[in-house]
């Protein structure tokens, strides 16, 4: 991948936010929800509306109606499963999610740097820790509100002891798996943006502009085959026909956020905050979308065999 696509937009974004942060902290307190909701159109659901095309471009055939159908049968009978026990657990159901959202975050970022094998595990450990710790870290108490939300009888914060030495361990499970120059600044911003931003602002950022981002570039060239010696018109036209391509699943999955409350209802407060709502929608999509993404790893390591 370019590294202007691949590096540059993401630290830009991340630079941006952090500095708007720093400079009008109220303010970006404000903007901190709206933001992280933004990514409902902007990249963040967009990314995973790509989903079941991605098994033809990955065996480099075209995906059959048939095929289609039995995949969304599949897809949604996994998220509905786990909105079901969220219903019924949605405290073990929350911390899932966060580990789940570990493992796929940090492995999806592992696979932009090499292939599956023990620095691919350290490295995706190290990251995926590292963004999941740092709000813990060093934004506790807000950090514990937005879990609230998803899981409103969760009770008090735990203790803030531990979480500072494991984001420790995860940053430097990144700097010493893929030792770059590159990896280090990344690193290094990453820990300043989660420090100097509040938690929905950070995790957004990381969401839209890196995870997101990165995943559709990795789809471009899955699709159309393309390098990074490729011109960069041919990946932005790619990315520009993927993102035309998720907008009717974009639009469906929104269309299920309205009713995630009522069904919740035992469970969940009312009002009408939709970061609790949005947050569970991402979690029952997330899990079909990292068992594909999975996938996609395995078949790359046979593919390298």
């Amino acid at each position: 991948m370019p590294f202007l696509l691949r590096h540059t937009i993401p630290w830009l974004t991340a630079i941006l936010l952090t500095l708007l942060a720093l400079l009008f902290p109220q303010p970006a307190l404000t903007f901190a929800p709206w933001f992280f909701l933004s990514s409902a159109l902007i990249l963040g659901v967009p990314h995973g509306a790509c989903d079941p095309w991605i098994p033809g471009w990955v065996l480099h055939r075209p995906s059959r109606i048939p095929f289609l159908v039995f995949f969304f049968l599949i897809y949604l009978s996994i998220s509905f499963a786990y909105l079901l026990v969220w219903r019924t657990y949605p405290l073990p159901s929350t911390l899932f999610f966060l580990a789940l959202t570990d493992w796929h975050w940090g492995t999806a970022d592992a696979s932009l740097e090499t292939t599956p094998g023990l620095s691919w595990l350290l490295f995706g450990l190290g990251r995926g820790s590292l963004v999941m710790l740092a709000p813990f870290a060093f934004h506790l108490k807000d950090t514990w509100s937005v879990i609230l939300l998803m899981a409103p009888n969760a009770g008090l914060p735990p203790d803030a002891f531990p979480f500072l030495p494991a984001l420790i361990i995860a940053a430097l499970l990144n700097f010493l798996s893929r030792p770059s120059i590159h990896q280090t600044i990344e690193t290094s911003l990453l820990l300043l943006l989660f420090y100097l931003t509040p938690p929905l602002l950070a995790v957004g950022t990381y969401f839209v502009a890196f995870h997101a981002w990165r995943h559709l570039l990795r789809l471009s060239a899955l699709r159309n085959q393309l390098t990074s010696n490729e011109p960069l018109f041919r990946w932005t036209h790619s990315l520009s026909q993927l993102l035309l391509l998720s907008i009717p699943l974009t639009l469906a999955s929104l269309a299920f956020l309205r009713w995630i409350p009522p069904f919740l209802a035992s469970s969940f407060p009312k009002g009408e905050n939709w970061v609790g709502p949005y947050l569970v929608l991402l979690a029952v999509l997330t899990l079909p979308h990292a068992i594909l993404v999975g996938w996609i790893d395995k078949k790359t390591i046979k593919r390298l065999s």
